[in-house]
């Protein structure tokens, strides 16, 4: 058994976890699951000019952008859940930068 876990095939985080014999991180995992779902949402015109949005996956959200104008679409309670993404990001970095050794 080796002493570190192999790399994710996306990303080259160690992980653990497989999928299809294949190592992949579970925030990989979790991203693929929703780009799968995305496929089967309703595709929106943009509201500004009629353009049909993409779907685009951002901080593990699927949200619509207009590929013209660049405007986004967010669906109910995706801002919320953007915000405690970005703050326990900002949270997680802090912590990193205080336990980090001092130069």
């Amino acid at each position: 058994m080796a002493l570190l876990a192999p790399k994710c095939d996306r990303c080259g985080r160690r992980t653990r976890k497989t999928q299809e014999d294949k190592p992949i991180c579970e925030a990989c995992a979790e991203e693929m699951d929703l780009i799968v779902q995305a496929g089967y949402e309703v595709d929106r015109l943009c509201p500004v000019d009629g353009t049909a949005m993409k779907k685009e996956v951002a901080h593990m959200l699927v949200i619509d952008r207009c590929p013209k104008c660049s405007g986004a679409w967010l669906d109910g309670g995706e801002l919320e859940r953007l915000k405690e993404g970005v703050q326990m990001e900002a949270v997680l970095a802090t912590t990193r930068g205080l336990t980090s050794p001092l130069i």
